[in-house]
């Protein structure tokens, strides 16, 4: 689910594993796609998690495309809240960018992009994600030129920019590729897991 719907129980579970399990707060990572105003909330929680927005498009119309929550969330909003997180934290905030192929990874995508995120005083790293491939859905992988290519053009702007490994893919075990087999052959009640 989305952590900022719950922002009191993050705050609270993030108190837990930083002071009571020592888990430095570096390695802890609280992703979300955007819910107004909670960014804002989360910096004024002055805890040190490492926060990742789900923005995915360059502009607002492949957005709310892509994710449909984004229409109650404006992305010029979304890239504000980001950049008062960042003055108040002083914490970077990492972009996490799932390229789809025709859809939001073409070179004018990621210019757009780096655009947006350095017209805002914003530190920030951005993760781009090559979309796993899964059966029935109406998005493809783009080819790894077009993933060097994005990278290449975030880069020139003065962007950082990563490629997130993929595992899995092969054996249809990567992120969301469970989830989908999972739903089209799910598990017979009453059938148990072997101890």
């Amino acid at each position: 689910g989305e952590p900022l719907l719950a922002l009191p129980s993050v705050v609270q579970a993030y108190k837990l594993l930083n002071k009571q399990l020592g888990i430095g707060g570096r390695f802890i990572t609280i992703s979300t796609v955007g819910v107004p105003n909670a960014i804002v909330q989360l910096a004024k929680s002055d805890i040190k998690s490492t926060l990742a927005v789900s923005i995915h498009a360059p502009n607002q119309e492949i957005r709310q495309k892509i994710i449909p929550s984004a229409k109650a969330y404006p992305l010029s909003a979304l890239i504000k809240d980001c950049a008062t997180y960042y003055k108040i934290t002083g914490r970077r905030v990492t972009f996490e960018y799932t390229l789809l192929a025709g859809i939001n990874d073409a070179p004018e995508h990621a210019r757009e992009l780096a655009e947006l995120l350095r017209s805002h005083d914003l530190m920030s790293h951005t993760n781009v994600i090559p979309w796993n491939p899964v059966d029935e859905s109406e998005f493809a992988r783009p080819s790894r030129n077009q993933v060097y290519r994005f990278i290449q053009e975030l880069e020139k702007r003065g962007l950082t920019a990563t490629i997130r490994a993929t595992r899995g893919l092969e054996a249809a075990a990567a992120c969301g590729q469970l989830r989908n087999e999972h739903q089209k052959n799910p598990l017979p009640i009453g059938e148990r897991m072997a101890a």
